[in-house]
């Protein structure tokens, strides 16, 4: 069987956003120093200066013009069976359109939706030929229709619990990064029709997630080495968000946060990349370790106060690796603890994975 996959976050490449990259990948094998050697991607410090953010909300989903890149992204998970839906709507650099579906059994798929535009403004309403995006605010939640070339979906995300809107992170050659997740986690309700399919399948009970990242930056960008990300929704109905941005030099700057019922906290994190394997050329890592002292709490006039600490980490639970040369990474199912399930990312650079004297 072949296997359909491009990338998600790093799929701003011309070249890989346009088309569906077909791989055959191999089985990953544990990393060791008898096998291939583990590439230099590890993290070789971390920044813990606090970057401003607030508590997410609708309004600060809207479009910001002048963005070299900026897109909004939504998914839907079963927890009980892993089957994962996400559709993503760029603007820039180019009107982009990308579906991903994970089923219970079989390849992953990546497709582009063919788009001739993708337009958004305030409210926050992002619309193309191939769906849309919107906060319904007579409902309170946030609406995904989809009725592209590969699949169609009316979304629902109702009993949203909202993350942190953050940023500039500031890197390599004056880039910047902004992000929003006011969908931290979510009870999806509705139905999907996913690639291949003929019936629409019932999404009630999912779980389901929205974010926007924009800013004056290049995910391909090779000066800098490239990012960590991800998003576990807990079976007590939580969540645990992580987000950054390793440098040139390798240092990491990013944010770990807890979002629960009560409230949204989160910290500038430290971190740890372990238990690494192989697959191909590329090396990444099963656990990702976060912990931090202390918190501060997300109000929407900022971050205050003082919370506890956190300390999770993620583990991979069934990796998705892509390497295209410039970008390598995994998008994988992962989980921070017991009948949880997400995604988390992995990504690095070309030059951040070439040997070094």
């Amino acid at each position: 069987m072949i296997r359909r996959s491009t990338i998600r976050r790093g799929a701003l490449s011309l070249a890989v956003l346009t088309a569906t990259v077909i791989t055959t990948l191999a089985a990953p094998r544990t990393a060791s120093a008898d096998d291939l050697p583990i590439p230099p991607t590890d993290i070789k410090a971390v920044d813990l200066t606090q970057v401003p953010g607030k508590l997410a909300e609708p309004a600060d989903d809207g479009p910001h013009p002048g963005s070299a890149t900026e897109w909004w992204y939504a998914h839907v998970i079963d927890p009980k069976t892993e089957r994962t839906f996400i559709a993503m709507l760029f603007t820039a650099p180019i009107p982009t359109a990308l579906i991903f579906w994970y089923p219970e059994e079989g390849d992953k798929m990546v497709l582009p939706e063919p788009v001739l535009a993708v337009t958004a403004k305030p409210g926050p309403d992002v619309s193309s030929s191939a769906g849309s995006l919107v906060w319904d605010s007579a409902r309170q939640t946030y609406h995904l229709r989809w009725h592209g070339l590969w699949a169609e979906a009316d979304i629902w995300f109702d009993d949203a619990l909202p993350g942190v809107t953050g940023g500039p992170i500031k890197y390599d050659g004056g880039q910047t990064m902004y992000w929003s997740s006011p969908v931290a986690t979510s009870k999806a309700r509705g139905w999907l029709r996913p690639p291949g399919a003929r019936e629409r399948i019932s999404i009630d009970g999912w779980r389901g997630y929205h974010d926007h990242n924009w800013g004056n930056f290049n995910v391909i960008d090779q000066r800098y080495s490239g990012w960590e990300w991800g998003v576990s929704h807990e079976p007590d109905g939580s969540a645990t968000l992580l987000g950054g941005v390793v440098k040139g030099d390798g240092t990491w700057q990013g944010v770990v946060g807890r979002v629960t019922r009560k409230e949204t906290y989160g910290c500038m994190t430290n971190i740890k990349l372990s238990d690494w394997r192989v697959s191909g050329l590329f090396s990444y890592p099963d656990k990702t370790s976060l912990w931090c002292d202390s918190s501060l709490l997300a109000t929407p006039q900022g971050l205050i106060g003082k919370r506890p600490g956190v300390r999770t980490s993620f583990h991979v639970v069934d990796p998705f690796i892509l390497d295209v040369g410039l970008l390598a990474l995994p998008e994988s199912l992962g989980r921070t603890v017991p009948g949880s399930l997400g995604l988390i990312e992995h990504i690095r650079t070309l030059p951040s994975r070439l040997p070094r004297s």
